[in-house]
């Protein structure tokens, strides 16, 4: 069971740190759930990459939280089918 982790935790250690990450995106989109933003863990983490990723689109899905691909897996695929198009 530890393979995957493994594999997992090398890969996030190996990957450039987040602001040479952002400085290389052409176009970055955020997601996330309007009951997340501003709590923790998941909406300070959000607000974190948004500080590195300036130029970022933010899109916001009402009344979902981290668990929108479950609860709200129609919103979220239209919002993404959208993205892709630009």
């Amino acid at each position: 069971m530890s393979g995957p982790l493994y594999a997992e935790l090398g890969a996030l250690n190996a990957a450039s740190p987040p602001d040479v990450m952002a400085r290389l995106a052409d176009r970055v989109d955020l997601i996330i759930g309007q009951c997340n933003r501003g709590t923790a863990p998941y909406g300070t983490s959000f607000d974190n990459v948004r500080q590195h990723v300036a130029h970022a689109g933010i899109h916001e899905l009402p009344g979902q939280g981290h668990l929108a691909h479950i609860q709200a897996p129609a919103e979220l695929g239209h919002l993404l089918n959208t993205l892709a198009a630009i």
